[in-house]
């Protein structure tokens, strides 16, 4: 279910959680979790985080997930294009660079928007990031996914 709220018309065509925006948006220079959601009109990364509360020496503890707000919000038409790339990190990290011993490959997905600021290429890890590019591009196109 989706954590937006959705205007005439609009319908959910994808949405993916958990997801790691990584940079590239020049609002947000810091890496963050949360969800990832495609509908017929516009493009969105809700923030989210995990909280723990309560609990006696480490038992019992509540653990919930809080939405910190909507980060990007962009309608459909300011999509410019998505793609997908391969980068190398230091295992176990979510971006540090690899070293001799330590690293790992991992696939990332990169939409180019039209924002007020200029033209800005955020970057997330998703689950099926090839996936993601095809509907993109699809939705963008003006076909039906």
């Amino acid at each position: 279910m989706s954590t937006l709220i959705l205007g005439p018309g609009e319908k959910v065509v994808r949405e993916d959680e958990p997801v790691w925006y990584h940079s590239g948006y020049s609002k947000y220079g810091y890496s963050m979790a949360g969800k990832l959601v495609l509908t017929n009109k516009r493009f969105a990364f809700v923030h989210k985080t995990v909280s723990s509360s309560g609990g006696m020496f480490g038992f019992f503890k509540k653990t919930s997930v809080e939405t910190m707000g909507i980060k990007i919000n962009i309608p459909l038409d300011k999509v410019i294009g998505a793609a997908t790339e391969t980068r190398e990190r230091k295992k176990g990290t979510l971006n540090d660079p690899p070293s001799l011993f330590s690293k790992e490959l991992y696939n990332v997905l990169i939409v180019s928007l039209d924002a007020p600021e200029g033209v800005e290429n955020p970057i997330f890890e998703v689950g099926d990031p090839s996936g993601w590019a095809t509907a993109i591009q699809r939705k963008i196109g003006g076909e039906k996914v």
